[in-house]
């Protein structure tokens, strides 16, 4: 019985904590939002949103719709400043529907995904989070990735 009692009081916290969906019909892309993240700021044209969790640890969403720029080129440009910014950049992977890369500055792991938007842009996440909780973020950066998608096609 008090294993039982253990694992339930293990189990309800986890379903209580229920990732959040976040759709933006204007800029045609979705994404699930983790436990625990709230929104802190939104820009005047809506189309960029920050969220923070109580740790400080944050994740920076937004659609960037570039006529005339090629997906590939517009993820390459926001690599190179994130480089020239000090971030190590350790992985990265590119292809014309998707990319991601990520990196460490100091003890700050660094993860961007971008997603090309049906040929009219690109929708991104970043999420920045403590390089000793990699293992904790593993899973939630996967979720993220995995549900990060272009609608409306």
């Amino acid at each position: 019985m008090r294993c039982f009692l253990a694992l339930a009081l293990t189990i309800i916290p986890t379903v209580a904590l229920a990732w959040t969906p976040f759709v933006d019909h204007r800029f045609g892309y979705r994404l699930e939002l983790p436990p625990g993240y709230s929104l802190s700021f939104e820009t005047d044209q809506q189309n960029a949103r920050f969220f923070h969790n109580a740790d400080g640890h944050f994740i920076a969403l937004w659609a960037s719709p570039e006529p005339g720029v090629s997906f590939e080129g517009e993820v390459a440009e926001k690599l190179w400043a994130d480089q020239a910014e000090g971030w190590t950049i350790s992985y990265e992977r590119f292809t014309s529907q998707w990319a991601s890369y990520s990196g460490t500055k100091g003890s700050q792991i660094r993860y961007v995904r971008a997603v090309n938007l049906c040929g009219s842009g690109a929708a991104y996440f970043v999420i920045d989070y403590a390089s000793a909780l990699k293992a904790e973020y593993d899973p939630v950066v996967t979720r993220m990735v995995r549900s990060l998608e272009a609608i409306n096609c």
